[in-house]
């Protein structure tokens, strides 16, 4: 009886796991499966195939000259002004075949619905409403988990303010919130959080516009994640388009003290969100990913893991602008101060970059970052995807594996 029951569990272990590996896969090209004619090389081929055949016409040599005629010399005007028609279309089905071309490399408008986020047109999906007072929480409220039966459908998407006081110059303080599908506002279930920071230039609507939605409804939907909250805030600064997440002191946008004591604080009172380090990540993509990494090692209060896709050790332009010296650049540059920061609790580092930039500034970061992470007895994941670059088309491919080990992260310890 026992072997029985040991093969029976092994066989529905086995059958999660290919259930895991299956979502796995489906989140991976999850960037693939929700793009549509915006990024589509079928797009750019029938757009190249109009231009061609269009200029051709266009500008195809008369056999005849014009008669001296009026109707002949109207006929001629006529078809003059045709050809310039056909030809204006043609050169611009060119430059929409470029477009195109351009978008399906980089991911920055996979879709109609992230061209709709980026014109600020709102979310075809149903909108988070805003909270207008604090989230209750149950008693006896439970964590949200993996289950055998996940939910399905597609989680919302919505934009809130989180308002910040005058004092620290934040310039918006808009935020994207995406809640997965079944999202019980009640407060009997504790979901975890996932901060994402966007790069430079950039804004809170980027990760949306790029496609997150639809990788976290495939994780969850696929039962390879829990379901989760996700908040995409915005970090610019006033006078830059680069904050590194830094309080700026020279006078300038306080943003590492909005988003600690002012965004973490209010999702966690208007959303039924766990607030425990443990079921709280931050990441981001470039200077994103940096942020990420100064912000949750320096607050390990806040953080347990953090996911950095295309990282950087420094704070680059952001440091140059918000900061007045060499000191207080390096007291933030993690590669300089990763050997001898406090580490209170079990972290997990994520690092993610793809292999165009293997031997750019992105990849020897995440090999040096790795590397002295390892010698302080952090988890680390170091991971390349084949074939890409510095795009969010990669940190599309990177999120699926990011949140899942987030997700691995969480289960030790449920």
């Amino acid at each position: 009886m026992d072997a029985t029951t040991t093969a029976a569990e092994q066989g529905a272990d086995q059958g999660q796991h290919r259930a895991r590996e299956h979502g796995r896969h489906r989140a991976a090209d999850d960037h693939r499966v929700h793009r549509d004619a915006l990024s589509s090389w079928w797009t750019v081929a029938g757009l190249a195939v109009s231009a061609l055949a269009a200029i051709l016409a266009a500008w195809r040599r008369r056999h005849h000259r014009p008669h001296d005629h009026p109707a002949h010399r109207r006929r001629h005007r006529w078809s003059l002004r045709r050809r310039l028609l056909v030809g204006g279309a043609g050169a611009a089905a060119l430059l929409g075949a470029i477009s195109v071309a351009v978008n399906a490399r980089v991911g920055f408008v996979p879709d109609v619905e992230g061209l709709r986020l980026r014109l600020r047109l709102g979310s075809a999906r149903s909108v988070v409403p805003q909270p207008t007072e604090p989230a209750s929480r149950r008693a006896g409220a439970g964590l949200a988990s993996v289950s055998t039966t996940p939910p399905q459908g597609r989680g919302s998407a919505g934009a809130v303010r989180i308002p910040a006081p005058p004092e620290l110059r934040i310039p918006s303080d808009t935020a994207w919130v995406y809640t997965p599908p079944d999202y019980d506002p009640s407060g009997h279930t504790l979901y975890p959080t996932l901060y994402l920071l966007h790069g430079s230039p950039g804004s809170a609507v980027d990760w949306m516009a790029s496609g997150l939605p639809g990788v976290l409804d495939s994780l969850i939907t696929s039962g390879v994640v829990r379901p989760m909250v996700v908040v995409t805030p915005d970090t610019n600064a006033v006078g830059t388009t680069e904050s590194s997440c830094l309080d700026s002191t020279t006078g300038g946008s306080q943003v590492e003290t909005y988003l600690t004591n002012v965004v973490v604080p209010w999702v966690d009172t208007h959303y039924p969100v766990a607030s425990h380090w443990r079921y709280r990540a931050i990441g981001g993509m470039s200077s994103g990913a940096f942020g990420a990494l100064d912000q949750g090692l320096r607050h390990p209060e806040l953080y347990g893991t953090i996911l950095a896709i295309l990282p950087y050790d420094h704070p680059g332009e952001g440091g140059s602008h918000q900061l007045a010296t060499q000191e207080e650049v390096d007291a933030h540059s993690p590669g300089v101060y990763l050997p001898t920061i406090d580490l209170p609790h079990p972290l997990g580092v994520f690092l993610d970059y793809g292999e165009l930039v293997a031997e750019a500034e992105e990849g020897a970061t995440a090999r040096k970052l790795a590397a002295l992470l390892r010698a302080r007895g952090v988890e680390v994941a170091l991971r390349t995807e084949p074939g890409l670059g510095h795009t969010w088309t990669m940190a599309l491919v990177a999120l699926p594996h990011a949140v899942e080990f987030f997700e691995q992260r969480m289960a030790r310890d449920d």
